[in-house]
């Protein structure tokens, strides 16, 4: 049995023994029966105890189970637990009510008086509505610190990717060859020179801009790996197929910061790029809300990779939003598949 199990157990034996230690002292006072009825563990009041027991413990559990189901993917941590707290308490007070009558006036035929009802609604809620509040003070209490210790850890995850986006591009391998061209471009063509420095500025600013959005629109990313890819078309002359296939709609969609960037980067990064051998790249939307990044498969045999930015980026979506990357490869192909987020408000 879990610790929640034992602990409803234990409130459940707590209500039942308590209401007929309550009611037996109290009839036992009154003179309407004798104190040795006091040990009747299965008379009329006593079993009525049980059922009011179960009713209010296991009644109340199962109905807060379903309320969590039906809303925990709508409401905030703190708003589900009131709701739960609500929804027990409407269906104790019915189910008591309903019970007691049932049970003494339509079963036994013994008149109950509104006040009876009433006293014994409240005997029965106050003590598992506060047992059982304060087991849901500390399950949602451990929820709220885990939802928060998520987001803590989204936030280091983005944080990681954009030292390693920003490691990356001031790497002196990418601006030596990033300078090396212009150096050439400058010689050759003045304007695309200009172009070339626009485009490389573009990359370094999207990557220090979006350091505290949690998400971007996903059409601020596209921007910003164009003019990646703008880039190295100008390092690598024919060595890059581009297809985007994204429409407006799509564009307006969220998507975490660095995330498309990252994808293909990490195509840019690991295959060879050559006018003799051209890298195909192709990113569009699924119908299902999905961005695909593609690229053909053409692995660079002297560089070793660890895999560590798709495995940031892959734990970034799962901390985010409890779904992760869906990464595909084939003889000539390699797929990735990250979720979007819908478009905000």
């Amino acid at each position: 049995m879990t610790p929640r199990s034992i602990a409803l157990v234990a409130v459940w034996l707590f209500v039942s023994l308590g209401m007929m230690a309550y009611y037996k002292a109290k009839f036992v006072f009154s003179g309407d029966i004798a104190w040795t009825s006091v040990f009747a563990l299965f008379s009329l009041d006593a079993v009525f105890g049980y059922i009011v027991a179960t009713i209010l413990v296991f009644g109340c559990e199962l109905i807060g189970r379903a309320t969590e189901s039906a809303l925990i993917d709508r409401v905030t941590t703190l708003q589900l637990a009131a709701l739960r707290y609500v929804a027990c308490a409407v269906f104790g007070i019915v189910g008591v009510f309903a019970a007691s009558y049932g049970w003494f006036t339509l079963l036994f035929g013994y008149p109950t008086s509104t006040d009876f009802l009433i006293d014994l609604t409240v005997l029965s809620l106050t003590l598992p509505l506060f047992v059982n509040g304060l087991l849901e003070t500390f399950h949602y209490h451990g929820a709220w610190q885990a939802e928060r210790f998520e987001r803590e850890a989204a936030s280091r995850e983005a944080l990681l990717a954009e030292f390693e986006a920003l490691k990356n591009q001031v790497s002196p391998h990418f601006l030596f060859n990033s300078f090396a061209t212009l150096s050439q471009i400058i010689q050759d063509n003045p304007v695309r020179a200009s172009a070339f420095v626009d485009d490389l500025s573009d990359v370094f600013r999207y990557v220090l801009q979006n350091r505290d959005s949690e998400t971007v629109a996903l059409s601020d990313e596209l921007r910003a790996v164009q003019a990646l890819l703008q880039v190295h078309q100008a390092r690598v002359p024919g060595g890059l197929v581009v297809n985007i296939d994204v429409a407006d709609k799509a564009r307006g969609e969220q998507i975490l910061p660095m995330a498309l960037y990252t994808l293909v980067e990490n195509a840019l990064k690991h295959n060879i790029i050559s006018s003799e051998q051209p890298l195909a790249i192709k990113i569009h939307v699924d119908r299902d809300d999905t961005l695909v990044v593609e690229n053909t498969l053409q692995p660079r045999r002297t560089r070793h990779s660890l895999g560590t930015g798709l495995k940031n980026l892959d734990r970034r979506f799962q901390l985010m939003l409890r779904r992760g990357l869906d990464v595909e490869k084939t003889d000539s192909k390699f797929i990735v598949r990250a979720p979007l987020i819908g478009v905000l408000p």
